[in-house]
C-alpha cells in the first residue's frame, strides 16, 4: 500500500498465484513471451487467475484428452 500511495509500481514476479492475489493490484500472465492475461484484481478471480498461470486453455485442452 506505502508503494502504491507513493505512486511507485512494483514488479512481483512468482509461480503462486496466492501470493500474488494476496499483493497485487494488477496481473499480467505471460507465456513465451506474450501476454495470455492482463487484468486487473477487480476483473479477475483467485481461481481464473490459477487456472491461467497454471496453463490455462491448453491445460484444459489435455485435461480433455486425458480422460478419453
Amino acid at each position: 500500500a506505502a508503494a502504491r500511495d507513493a505512486g511507485l509500481g512494483v514488479v512481483f514476479i512468482t509461480h503462486n498465484p496466492h501470493h500474488a492475489y494476496l499483493v497485487g493490484d494488477h496481473f499480467i500472465i505471460l507465456k513465451l513471451g506474450r501476454r495470455v492475461l492482463d487484468k486487473k484484481r477487480s476483473e479477475v478471480s483467485l481461481e481464473e487467475l490459477t487456472t491461467e498461470m497454471a496453463g490455462g486453455q491448453e491445460l484444459a485442452e489435455l485435461s480433455h484428452e486425458l480422460k478419453r
